[in-house]
């Protein structure tokens, strides 16, 4: 594994700022990468995540170099999506598509078949809000009920991402970059800590896994596990905020701790944290 290297910035502008830049450059070298054969890579695989960590896609096209991209040959990929509809805001794929993705598209510079969602919830408005009401109820019964529902609907959609995974990256995936975000409670993906209920960062027999009862809304998610983000080539975190400072200095203190998920990510060529002044005063 890559040893851990931290960057701090002034602030989060700057951060977001040079990532896009460090994104622009990234692509192009992996893309230009000479291999022990004399060819270059057939394609580059990105995992993408929401939040902070997709703020810099929006400020890609502004650098002249991203024109030198060959987009056709990049694949982008979820680290974790909201089990909502396809039309919901709250979905990171439509994030991504906003922010630089189906401009690409639009442009043609970029396949719609490079895009690679997670499965949405295709239920309708009336059944997704009678599901999760009941299971909110104060019946034991009813509640068992709709958490079997979602369980068995989260459980397909998690196993059919990982068939497209294998398909287009063989038995093994291995991502060519990830970029991640850490939430205040030191979760990434969606996997969360083991106090509020959630032991899916534990999960080594699959490469995607359903996650039910989110602390965070919306509570119901797929996510990539912690084994397949940990064997990426590449991977970035960025944190930013005073907020995240207490679980930053945690993940830095103990690896793989399931109270703190982020401790559990890595990255085989290069493993880089991007944080700012606010949020490393307690390491």
């Amino acid at each position: 594994m890559a040893n851990r290297t931290l960057i701090v910035y002034p602030n989060k502008n700057l951060m977001l700022q040079a990532d896009a830049q460090r994104l622009v450059l990234a692509l192009l070298d992996a893309l230009n990468e000479r291999l022990a054969d004399g060819s270059h890579r057939a394609r580059v695989d990105v995992a993408l995540s929401g939040g902070s960590a997709a703020q810099p896609l929006g400020l890609v096209l502004s650098d002249p170099l991203a024109d030198s991209i060959d987009w056709s040959r990049v694949h982008f990929w979820f680290s974790d999506e909201r089990f909502v509809p396809a039309y919901d805001t709250d979905r990171n794929a439509l994030e991504a598509r906003r922010l630089l993705l189906d401009r690409l598209v639009a442009e043609g510079k970029l396949p719609e078949a490079n895009i690679h969602e997670m499965p949405a919830d295709t239920r309708s408005a009336d059944e997704i809000a009678t599901v999760m009401a009941n299971a909110e109820s104060s019946d034991a019964d009813v509640r068992a009920a709709a958490d079997t529902d979602n369980a068995t609907l989260l459980d397909a959609a998690a196993r059919e991402y990982e068939q497209e995974l294998i398909r287009e990256m063989g038995p093994e995936p291995v991502f060519d970059l990830m970029i991640l975000g850490m939430g205040p409670d030191g979760h990434y993906a969606s996997l969360f800590p083991a106090s509020s209920g959630h032991h899916e960062v534990d999960v080594t027999d699959r490469l995607t896994v359903g996650v039910s009862h989110s602390p965070k809304m919306p509570p119901l998610r797929i996510s990539l596990t912690s084994p397949l983000i940990a064997r990426s080539r590449h991977t970035w975190f960025f944190a930013a905020g005073a907020g995240k400072a207490d679980s930053l200095a945690h993940v830095f203190a103990r690896p793989n701790n399931p109270e703190y998920p982020s401790s559990y990510a890595g990255g085989t060529e290069e493993f880089v944290w991007f944080s700012t002044e606010e949020t490393v005063t307690k390491l």
